[in-house]
């Protein structure tokens, strides 16, 4: 039992260390939620065999032990079972508030469409699963399976690592600060713009010197550049024009970090402003850019948060199609060399 111990707890150090390494050095990547989860389960396991030695060298705790044990086995299925059911109650609900407030353009389906695979996932799909009595068909439904599998589990790291990026402890001094532009009304900012734009001005007063880049150009229906807007709606707020860059050249989130990328001083540390949902994707691009920086989350409603959400993780695994791909088509080549070899 000394041994077992000895194995997790360096299992556990090493995932420790892992991620704090990652945390150090490129929290951007997804490893920062795989290495968080692998941090957890090892401590996890750490405090099991620690339970398990204290029944062996005490005998009277023996039965105390396996009430714990099996207390936290009862907890952690209550967990599974309502965070499942609450995630479904929340897309549903978020997805038919979003249309009813937004209207129904097909990205404000997302939520509700989210629910709804959740549930055809977890009681419709092992029907088919059932019906499928040929080699075909059986192998097929395994592979749909295992992708799904794969895709939930690339969107809880997704999740966590959005998370973890939105967490700022003790950073560097900042020399820009961008504010990513969104649609306007006319030429006025919407509120969730200009919840961007405090957010920003938030991070510019606490790094005395910067500048803010506020970045956006006019999209259809725009009478100014969002940028322009985004400036004027700044100096509202009291910030000097002369510690405010306008970019009003970009139409997406790339062009926003490649255009004001270039109008930054060499060697200058600068950090992304946007919504929350936002931020993660965001850093995506400019880690695939050889852009180094972080970021800082703006507050968005909440029924527009998790259908935006769901659009972003779409975007991400667009961004990243050539490994998604590449790991879809490794199942696929399991399964067919499983169906094979059988």
């Amino acid at each position: 039992m000394i041994l077992s111990f000895s194995i997790v707890l360096i299992l556990f150090l090493l995932a420790l260390a892992t991620f704090v390494w990652v945390l150090t050095h490129e929290r951007r990547s997804l490893w920062s939620g795989m290495t968080l989860v692998w941090t957890i389960i090892t401590f996890g396991l750490i405090t099991a065999v620690s339970l398990m030695i204290a029944a062996e060298i005490f005998p009277i705790t023996h039965q105390f032990v396996l009430l714990v044990f099996a207390l936290i086995l009862i907890a952690l299925m209550v967990l599974v079972f309502a965070f499942i059911a609450i995630l479904i109650v929340m897309f549903i609900y978020n997805g038919i508030k979003i249309l009813i407030r937004e209207g129904n353009r097909w990205t404000n389906f997302l939520s509700l469409a989210m629910g709804i695979g959740i549930i055809a996932y977890l009681f419709l799909f092992p029907i088919v699963g059932r019906l499928t009595r040929n080699n075909f068909g059986t192998y097929l439904y395994l592979f749909v399976n295992l992708t799904v599998i794969y895709l939930i589990f690339i969107m809880m790291m997704y999740t966590l690592t959005s998370w973890i990026n939105l967490i700022n402890f003790k950073t560097k001094k900042l020399n820009y600060i961008v504010v990513l532009g969104a649609g306007l009304i006319g030429k006025k900012v919407t509120p969730l713009l200009a919840a961007r734009i405090n957010r920003g001005i938030e991070v510019y007063r606490n790094n005395p010197g910067s500048k803010i880049i506020m970045s956006g150009g006019q999209g259809p229906g725009e009478e100014i550049p969002e940028a322009v807007a985004m400036a004027k709606y700044a100096e509202e707020k009291g910030i000097s024009n002369q510690d405010i860059i306008v970019e009003d050249k970009s139409k997406t989130t790339r062009q926003n970090l490649a255009f004001s990328h270039k109008l930054m001083k060499s060697n200058s540390r600068f950090a992304i402003v946007t919504n929350s949902y936002h931020v993660y994707r965001a850093l995506v691009l400019a880690k695939r850019m050889g852009l180094d920086c972080i970021g800082y989350g703006a507050k968005t409603k909440w029924y527009f948060t998790l259908n935006a959400f769901v659009r972003e993780f779409i975007a991400y695994l667009t961004i990243t199609w050539r490994l998604q791909l590449s790991i879809v088509g490794f199942i696929g080549l399991v399964v067919l060399l499983g169906a094979l070899l059988r």
